[in-house]
């Protein structure tokens, strides 16, 4: 067996002791809800076993009707939250999660707020975090707008730290009326 064929086994058999610990341990399942009208969505259902920080990057697209220049308005569809058990926390267990996004955009100020749904859960409200809208420039009716807001979560099974980002990747189609 030349050298090069023992370097690639050795490399693979190493890999494979290395990777058993973290594949057999118990890490959270992480995964992404959104809050759509009147239920709650599961988005994704890829579980890293092996990662300690897991990013999703979402393409949302929600519109604003003319009719609402200057009222800060809550966007659909950017409201989402972190989870790594199941679609309600028990005891407490919800991961620690904040949201940001950029102030402005082209035409509209841009905040972030809290919505709690608590339909379907025993537990008690889960917290989801998404996006305001404030539409403030006259230029932006039948425009589409865009910015990017982030949710951060942070999750702990026993002594293991874990983290999760989710970018949003939001536009918004302005009304004309």
């Amino acid at each position: 067996m030349n050298s090069l064929t023992k370097s690639l086994l050795g490399s693979a058999a190493l890999a494979a002791l290395t990777a058993a610990p973290a594949v057999g341990s118990q890490t959270p399942k992480f995964h992404v809800a959104a809050l759509h009208p009147s239920k709650v969505v599961n988005k994704t259902k890829v579980h890293n076993y092996d990662r300690i920080h897991v990013t999703y990057t979402f393409g949302v697209y929600t519109s604003v009707p003319a009719s609402d220049f200057h009222k800060t308005v809550y966007l659909a569809s950017t409201f989402y939250r972190w989870s790594s058990y199941d679609s309600c926390y028990v005891g407490g267990t919800e991961p620690k999660m904040r949201i940001k996004a950029r102030k402005r955009s082209k035409y509209a100020e841009i905040g972030t707020a809290t919505e709690t749904y608590s339909f379907g859960c025993p537990y008690g409200p889960s917290h989801f975090y998404g996006d305001t809208y404030h539409l403030k420039d006259k230029a932006g009716f039948g425009q589409t707008d865009t910015f990017v807001s982030t949710l951060y979560g942070k999750f702990q099974n026993g002594g293991a730290r874990y983290k999760g980002t989710l970018n949003l990747d939001v536009s918004v189609a302005i009304g004309t009326e």
